[in-house]
């Protein structure tokens, strides 16, 4: 399936959740903020999910360049994810009295990796016979960001009383949500190379 139609209402997923979680933070409401960044994780992967469930019942003859057009729009799903931890900083730490000295490092980064991706999907090109990214990638994306997720846990990160509770959200849910398109992109990638 296309990520065309979606790309709507995945922005408007993105900005009421960014919003959402900074009306939390203004109102010091954690659990709305946890809330508001949970349903954009979950959004996301219903989203990935609805991609590539097309390329998992492809026949045998698959139409040309089925993997390589599904890898370019988890690629851009994963942006969008990265994109909204950025605006989710900036509005938190910039529309909000929560203060946090890494807010907009962190809101810079994310948007920045978000570019990078972006770049990356355009410099693949968009024939049907590109060469779409490697398993090995996908898993090594993921596999990143599952330990610093485990590290967040561990660590005691989610518990914390300083200011920034909300970028833990940001950093537990966006983690979350880049594992399960690094998850669905792999069994996407298995299931098309096998055949």
């Amino acid at each position: 399936m296309s990520l065309q139609p979606l790309i709507a209402s995945v922005v408007l997923a993105l900005l009421a959740s960014a919003g959402g979680m900074a009306y939390g933070a203004a109102t010091g409401s954690r659990g709305l903020a946890a809330v508001c960044a949970f349903v954009f994780c979950f959004f996301m992967f219903i989203v990935a999910w609805r991609v590539n469930r097309p390329a998992w019942l492809a026949e045998k003859d698959q139409p040309p360049g089925l993997l390589f057009h599904t890898m370019r729009r988890n690629t851009r799903l994963a942006a969008l994810t990265y994109a909204w931890g950025a605006a989710a900083f900036f509005a938190v730490y910039g529309l909000t009295d929560v203060t946090w000295q890494h807010g907009w490092q962190y809101g810079t980064a994310a948007a920045l990796i978000a570019a990078g991706l972006l770049f990356y999907v355009r410099s693949m090109g968009d024939g049907d016979n590109g060469t779409p990214p490697p398993i090995a990638l996908t898993l090594l994306h993921g596999l990143a960001v599952l330990g610093g997720l485990v590290f967040l846990i561990l660590a005691g990160k989610l518990l914390t009383q300083k200011g920034d509770w909300a970028a833990n959200y940001i950093f537990l849910f966006g983690g979350i949500a880049i594992a399960s398109i690094c998850y669905v992109a792999a069994i996407t990638q298995w299931r098309l190379r096998k055949s």
